[in-house]
């Protein structure tokens, strides 16, 4: 039933690009869905909405309510623009700002253009951000009085730091980090690629936080030794050009490739930036494999980066408009539609 209601949701949503009407949102509550317009729909979609439900966005550009205090669900058309040539991609302009009241947040195929936070020393569990894209940065910020604990990061591309310094309990997963991990105590970093080159005063490393797991990760780092600082880290089958690395203080450390050469890792990447044009497979996916016998990297693990980061709600591939109307007044339109398994 609920692979139907999406696939309803999906063919709704058709109506903005093939029309190149302004963006629509729907509204899904008890069964009922409820479509929006207008100039601000994703605002007054979230201000009908109530806990549990779920709102659907096409593709376009769509200001943010100014924050979000509610458990719903949110899916995008995905970020890839190789993906969303049939609805256009799915921007959020501004900053997304969870509130004490939007435990159990869940977000997927979306475009943030903005900062991604949690409000200062509120308490926001059970989040998930699935296969976005992140502009800014990502702020979990307090001092642990009332932390936010069990969020996860999967799939996704965040250009600017994560903060996670009111956090506990997270893991971040098979995305592409461009920026820094920032003030982060007791949490997992698995299958990820950490793009940051960093460098101040041999003060510097994409991680940074104490009693931290770190495996299967690939290190893009070539020009300082540190990868970790902190405390008591452990860092496990990670992926490296440096050939002696440090890992903080006291960390325990084993099964790592270290003196690869950046060359030598990725099908296509240089640089220290994300772009949708590299590929970011291994070059050999046998060589270099995690703690679990999987790839390191985006591609191995529990949760494998999915090729264009598709969200799992169904996605529409391709829509054929004619030009006109036939002699009897009809309008062909020919819209192919795949269902998503994950």
């Amino acid at each position: 039933m609920k692979s139907i209601i999406k696939s309803v949701f999906a063919m709704l949503l058709l109506f903005s690009p093939i029309t190149n009407a302004q963006p629509k949102v729907a509204l899904h509550h008890n069964g009922t869905t409820t479509i929006f317009g207008g100039s601000n729909p994703f605002n007054d979609s979230y201000t009908a909405a109530v806990s549990n439900d779920t709102i659907y966005l096409s593709g376009g550009t769509f200001a943010p309510p100014s924050n979000f205090d509610k458990k719903i669900a949110i899916f995008g058309a995905g970020h890839y623009e190789t993906a969303t040539v049939a609805t256009g991609k799915t921007f959020i302009n501004g900053t997304v700002t969870l509130k004490e009241n939007a435990d159990n947040f869940y977000i997927e195929g979306v475009e943030v253009n903005g900062d991604f936070n949690f409000s200062n020393n509120e308490s926001v569990n059970q989040v998930v951000v699935k296969r976005c894209k992140i502009n800014g940065a990502l702020n979990v910020i307090g001092n642990l009085s009332a932390p936010s604990t069990n969020f996860g990061l999967f799939g996704s591309v965040v250009l600017g730091n994560i903060d996670l310094a009111n956090a506990q309990n997270v893991l971040i997963s098979n995305s592409i980090i461009q920026g820094r991990l920032l003030n982060s105590i007791g949490n997992a970093f698995n299958n990820n690629i950490l793009l940051n080159e960093y460098v101040y005063y041999g003060h510097e490393a994409p991680i940074n936080g104490d009693n931290n797991q770190a495996n299967n990760n690939i290190f893009r780092k070539v020009n300082s030794g540190n990868l970790i600082l902190g405390n008591g880290n452990i860092a496990k089958n990670n992926l490296c050009s440096l050939a002696s690395p440090s890992f903080g203080t006291l960390p325990t450390v084993s099964g790592n490739y270290f003196g690869i050469a950046e060359t030598a890792i990725f099908v296509n990447h240089t640089g220290a930036s994300f772009n949708y044009t590299y590929d970011y497979h291994l070059q050999n996916t046998s060589s270099y494999l995690g703690i679990d016998g999987t790839q390191v990297g985006i591609y191995g693990g529990l949760f494998p980066y999915k090729e264009e980061a598709i969200p799992s709600n169904p996605h529409i591939e391709s829509k054929t408009i004619a030009p006109q109307t036939n002699a009897t007044g009809e309008l062909n339109i020919q819209i192919v539609v795949k269902a998503q398994t994950n």
